[in-house]
């Protein structure tokens, strides 16, 4: 009798891959030894700055991470003779205006007429 465990879908299956992932552990870590750190100094911190700090650190480190993506793949296309598509900018904040765009023209069925 074989008893297979139940699966979840991609997006829920992806979202919980990435939760439980170093990256995430790695981040809370971080928050908890600067924590400790302040506190084993003497240094009063108030919590509502270290949860601002970490708060405005996540984004900080993907946009970092994301520009030095960026930049090896760059450099990787200029020594093999090739360039980068280029990249696409919103109006918006996060694109927005792009997502909007993209599901008006998947609506009509002309979405290369972007």
């Amino acid at each position: 009798m074989n008893i297979s465990k139940p699966k979840l879908p991609p997006g829920p299956s992806y979202i919980v891959s990435q939760v439980f992932s170093g990256k995430t552990a790695s981040y809370v870590l971080s928050v908890a030894l600067a924590y400790l750190v302040v506190d084993a100094a003497g240094i009063y911190v108030p919590v509502w700055a270290i949860v601002a700090a970490s708060v405005i650190a996540l984004p900080a480190i993907l946009y970092a991470r994301s520009e030095l993506s960026y930049w090896r793949d760059k450099r990787t296309a200029v020594a093999l003779g090739a360039r980068l598509a280029p990249k696409v900018a919103g109006k918006k904040l996060l694109g927005m205006d792009l997502v909007v765009t993209l599901l008006e023209a998947q609506e009509t069925g002309y979405i290369s007429e972007f």
